[in-house]
């Protein structure tokens, strides 16, 4: 079996410090193994600041790797908050995430907003846990205005960790509006833990679905290759993105987990112009590059 070409791929998915989870490096650290790991671009969340002026310096400094930053609608940001939303789209910012670690579906699953158990943030202010549907079980009008000012500013929303009946209510709200980058965040991570039709339903609505190689890994290990593979064969490789979701300790660095992600989906079957599909056109494509 050949070795996966990786050279001028991206990586949307990565975790650094600053933050209040334990990362394995900062924007710098990250940003320099990719380079030498021969990726093209990485883009940097955080469940707790923006990213946007971080993955600026970043870029500045290091060279070889163009590096990319976003917003995750947690409280720190104000919630469904189309303001800051506009503020970081202005500022540069190439992905919106809806809430992560305070969204309602999160707090089911884990009992608690702001932390997975496993790691926790140390937050002492707990405020109720972030939904985009009214009490009418519809569409915030914060909400729509996001998914609009992403639009218009060619910019990426990602789905976070919102429940099933949430993606589905923003898909096709973006269907309806015309915007072609929603961007399913690993849906085999818990929540939204999505099934193939599931997901099938989303991209024939036009989202793309962005499959972590970091949820394959044994702590919280929500997916499995098998997975992965019924997905690009049965959805196919132009609606799917593969990215690292990486930079925890319990991970190797993004670079290697993307690497170790794509080379194992080679060994099942998945072909090397597939994996340039879903590591390099996808995403630059995302990113309006």
């Amino acid at each position: 079996m050949s070795l996966v070409d990786l050279q001028g791929a991206f990586d949307l998915h990565i975790h650094s410090h600053p933050s209040l989870f334990t990362r394995t490096g900062d924007d710098l650290d990250m940003a320099n193994h990719a380079a030498q790991s021969g990726l093209a671009g990485i883009l940097i969340k955080s469940h707790f600041e923006s990213t946007v002026g971080r993955a600026y310096l970043a870029d500045k400094v290091v060279e070889g790797v163009r590096v990319f930053g976003g917003l995750a609608l947690n409280h720190f940001a104000g919630g469904i908050n189309p303001a800051a939303v506009e503020n970081a789209l202005k500022l540069g910012a190439k992905q919106i995430w809806m809430p992560t670690v305070d969204a309602r579906a999160h707090e089911v699953v884990y009992g608690h907003t702001g932390g997975f158990g496993y790691q926790e943030s140390g937050s002492r202010v707990v405020r109720p846990s972030i939904t985009i549907f009214n009490d009418d079980g519809q569409l915030t009008d914060d909400a729509k205005a996001v998914v609009e000012l992403v639009r218009d500013h060619n910019a990426i929303l990602g789905t976070a960790h919102l429940c099933w009946d949430e993606i589905l209510a923003l898909t096709k709200f973006a269907h309806e509006i015309k915007f072609g980058k929603l961007l399913v965040t690993h849906p085999y991570f818990d929540p939204p833990l999505l099934t193939v039709p599931q997901q099938k339903e989303l991209t024939d609505l036009g989202a793309t679905l962005e499959l972590c190689g970091g949820n394959l890994y044994p702590i919280p290990g929500t997916a499995r290759l098998e997975y992965y593979n019924q997905t690009v064969t049965e959805i196919g490789a132009a609606s799917i993105i593969l990215t690292s979701d990486a930079g925890q300790p319990r991970k190797s660095l993004p670079a290697e987990v993307l690497r170790v992600f794509a080379q194992c989906l080679l060994e099942t079957g998945i072909s090397q112009s597939e994996i340039n599909v879903m590591t390099k056109e996808n995403p630059a494509r995302l990113l309006g590059l």
